[in-house]
């Protein structure tokens, strides 16, 4: 594609960068000898008896069918040779912040999105797709020269396109979406590709006869309005490329995990393990950051993509894990009369403040 190496050029240059596989990559990281082992984070399977699910695995460990969110029984039986390690949120946390401050370095606007992914708008500091690959090698091999880690990135010309392109040839590679090429790029894909279109959306789309990305580009786009409101408008604009959300640094107001099961549920003993792992992870990211929140959250999804939430105010700030997990249980109470399946459980907390004698200002985390 030579059109990809034209000068000069006033095109934006978008790029997404996914961490691979990360907290079971990061455990490699701080021991090299696991390297090419199938590494799994979560609980202690302690001879196939062990309650709990699977955090994360690598891509070794994913070869056995081992999938994130799966009960760490079944994982147990699926390879017992894998490593079972604890979950070491902390140190998670630092190593993200690690690596979110090489990626920094590298553009003058960024804009982290989780613990592992972010943005850079490289469209001021590069001219063409050779510079913006260059600095995108550098970037990478400085963060695995110092980390270990490797990342797959998506360089495009929106926010939405490159966030696809970097999962499209995980892991390890660079995906560049050519220069006015985005639709022709997207159109092949399931529209479930394009991030916040869930299964209640597509559902609804391939009732009207939509089957993929390119579909909806050939639609007008006020059909889709009609059909979706204002998420119809953009969703065109997503298929097309043409989503103009900006990368911007956002304040943090609330912290959040979900896990979605490896088997739909019902299972009682099952859904407070994962919850009892998503209060933790929950408490020590809080503890790393030195900040404390004022609610708790619980998101749940039924077999059928039925979704539901709950949040409470508690009396007053706090970090406390057990306090995480006491609230969100409560919350869940409501759902324990149900006959349907889970298929996704998330915890979050809001209402965010620095915590007493933190030595960093609120507004340094909140960027």
């Amino acid at each position: 594609m030579p059109e990809l190496f034209e000068e000069p050029s006033k095109e934006k240059f978008i790029v997404h960068i996914d961490m691979d596989s990360y907290y079971a990559s990061a455990e490699v990281g701080r021991d090299p000898s696991l390297k090419d082992k199938p590494v799994v984070v979560g609980a202690d399977p302690r001879n196939g008896m062990g309650r709990g699910v699977v955090v994360a695995c690598n891509y070794p460990a994913r070869a056995f069918g081992i999938r994130s969110g799966m009960p760490i029984s079944q994982a147990w039986r699926l390879c017992r040779d894998a490593l079972y390690l604890k979950p070491d949120f902390a140190y998670y946390e630092r190593l993200s912040g690690e690596v979110m401050d090489i990626i920094k370095e590298h553009g003058k606007k960024f804009e982290q999105v989780s613990i592992d992914e972010a943005f850079l708008d490289l469209s001021d500091s590069v001219h063409n797709v050779r510079e913006a690959l260059n600095l995108v090698s550098e970037m990478r091999e400085e963060i695995k020269r110092k980390t270990g880690l490797t990342s797959s990135v998506g360089i495009a010309e929106s926010k939405t396109a490159a966030k696809i392109a970097s999962d499209l040839n995980k892991p390890n590679k660079v995906t560049v979406v050519p220069r006015g090429g985005a639709a022709r790029f997207l159109a092949t894909l399931p529209m479930s590709r394009i991030p916040g279109v869930g299964h209640k959306t597509e559902s609804l789309l391939r009732a009207k006869g939509f089957e993929s990305i390119g579909d909806i580009q050939q639609t007008d786009p006020k059909v889709l309005k009609t059909l979706l409101g204002r998420t119809g408008s953009w969703l065109w604009s997503a298929a097309n490329g043409l989503d103009a959300d900006r990368v911007r640094e956002r304040p943090i107001r609330s912290l959040g995990t979900e896990r979605t099961l490896e088997e739909d549920t019902s299972d009682w003993k099952l859904i407070e393990d994962v919850i009892e792992g998503l209060s933790r992870e929950l408490s020590e990211r809080a503890e790393q950051m030195r900040i404390e929140f004022r609610k708790v959250g619980i998101k749940i999804r039924f077999r059928g993509f039925e979704t539901h939430t709950r949040e409470k105010s508690l009396p007053a700030p706090t970090q406390n894990y057990s306090i995480i997990q006491k609230e969100a249980l409560a919350l869940l109470n409501d759902f324990r009369s149900s006959e349907k399946k889970v298929r996704l459980l998330g915890v979050h907390v809001s209402g965010l403040r620095a915590t007493k004698g933190a030595q960093v200002s609120i507004e340094s985390w909140l960027r």
